[in-house]
């Protein structure tokens, strides 16, 4: 039988590789739909205060894409420190591992743009 405590510790972190997944499909998601909102700006801007808000769009849209980065960067490192987990647990089939494995494979299809 496997010490609750570490099937308590494999279910935090993976929920916490899950939420890294869903987090960095999200700012890709923001990404695009920024690029789609600035075209649409630079197309219909006339003014000084048109550029200006489109100048600011861009500047949301640079820090926006530093996050892809960074949640890649920590969607990998949470996703090795589950496997470290696994591995030193030693479990069997159970629901927790069959979890935690599924999570892996998603972090491994988290790219950095």
């Amino acid at each position: 039988m496997v010490d609750p405590a570490v099937l308590k510790k494999i279910k935090i972190q993976t929920g916490v590789v899950k939420r890294l997944v869903k987090e960095h499909a999200s700012y890709i998601k923001e990404v695009e739909k920024e690029t789609q909102k600035i075209e649409k700006m630079k197309s219909e801007a006339q003014n000084e205060d048109d550029e200006y808000a489109v100048k600011k769009a861009g500047q949301v849209l640079q820090e926006t894409r530093g996050m892809i980065s960074d949640t890649a960067r920590r969607c990998a490192t949470a996703a090795s420190e589950l496997q470290k987990l696994i591995d030193e647990a030693s479990l069997e089939d159970c629901q927790e591992l069959t979890e935690a494995k599924a999570q892996i494979e998603a972090a491994s299809a988290v790219k950095v743009l």
